[in-house]
């Protein structure tokens, strides 16, 4: 999503910060009317270490459900707004999305009852409610509820609105429940945004995140409706021209040059290897054999996995040029990003989608 920088991984789930995540530390550590010092400079950043710490959970909760369903999870992202579970692959069956969309407040709302415990036990005031002052646990604690509450409001993307959309998806098809999720979503962002106007501007960043977003739902929603049919199979380039790891570079620049992308699979006695590409020829210092060149990383696809979300998210999503197409380890074809795109234009036009979901 975006730029952001990965700060480390919890059971294998990348966990990213966003370009943007600064912003937060800094209306939050910036004076309001009272003098900054180191103490309420350290003390800020520890609320701030903290919230997010309970947002990691609550985002983890969403990934951990979704593992177990089969889903796989490129990342969580951080901004200054909360967290962003990056699932590939959803919304999938009703009670897939119903599941995942529910386990992160869920998670929220169980993080908040110990606290209280913990807050009670040591006599921390913990009521009125508030989130700037007071004892940390019991900032803690009211912070965990209104995250539960508010992710739950009817309002996708956000928790809610996907819990919304997976019950309309029980006695609709998957666009009809997305386009009347979307349009309770974009209700609800715009008087989230007039609100925030006059009252806080969070809520009307907030609001405006939701507006946004429930539009790239309509259109991925639009997009999974009309390539739903359409799998690797249906627009790869079949038996490419495969290298062996073993050639010497010299002599590669012709079938790269005649390949629809300049990018070619590479493989070890018919075993996939990776692919190379026309501007990685030279590789690193002393580079003389094709796997000196090869990009190792390069995902690869099966014939049978849907244009989209998979094929999307490997190529689109993630800038690469072109996928190998394997059969039990061996190269069957090579889908290109052009080709994925135009197949994917063709199948929307008629729709009148303006762009790819990414």
């Amino acid at each position: 999503m975006g730029r952001s920088f990965r700060v480390g991984s919890v059971k294998g789930v990348p966990i990213r910060i966003h370009w943007s995540f600064p912003l937060l530390v800094v209306l939050v550590i910036l004076p309001t009317g009272a003098k900054t010092t180191t103490r309420s400079l350290a003390e800020g950043l520890i609320w701030i270490a903290a919230l997010f710490i309970c947002i990691v959970i609550h985002e983890l909760s969403h990934s951990f459900v979704a593992r177990r369903r089969g889903f796989a999870v490129r990342d969580i992202v951080l901004l200054p707004i909360g967290g962003v579970s990056e699932i590939s692959g959803l919304p999938g069956a009703p009670a897939d999305e119903l599941a995942i969309a529910i386990a992160g407040p869920l998670a929220s709302a169980a993080l908040a009852l110990p606290l209280a415990l913990v807050g009670y036990a040591t006599g921390a005031v913990m009521w009125p409610p508030t989130l700037f002052a007071g004892a940390i646990v019991s900032r803690l604690m009211w912070a965990n509820l209104l995250l539960a509450g508010f992710n739950l409001l009817p309002a996708i993307p956000m928790d809610g609105g996907r819990v919304l959309r997976a019950l309309l998806a029980r006695r609709r098809d998957d666009l009809r429940a997305t386009v009347l999720a979307v349009k309770i979503g974009r209700f609800i962002g715009l008087t989230m945004v007039l609100v925030g106007a006059r009252y806080d501007l969070w809520l009307s960043v907030i609001g405006l995140f939701v507006f946004v977003g429930a539009g790239g739902e309509r259109r991925a929603a639009a997009v999974r409706t009309a390539v739903g049919g359409l799998k690797v199979s249906d627009v790869m380039v079949h038996d490419p021209t495969t290298l062996e790891v073993s050639f010497p570079l010299s002599v590669v620049a012709p079938f790269l040059q005649a390949s629809p992308g300049r990018v070619l699979p590479v493989v070890d006695r018919g075993r996939y290897v990776g692919l190379i590409a026309a501007d990685r020829l030279t590789g690193p210092p002393r580079a003389v054999l094709v796997v000196d060149s090869t990009d190792r990383d390069a995902p690869p696809l099966a014939a049978d996995d849907p244009l989209y979300p998979v094929a999307v998210e490997c190529l689109v999503a993630h800038r690469r040029r072109a996928a190998a197409v394997l059969v039990d380890g061996r190269v069957v074809g090579v889908l290109y990003a052009p080709h994925l795109e135009a197949a994917l234009r063709r199948a929307t036009a008629s729709l009148g989608i303006s762009s790819i979901p990414r």
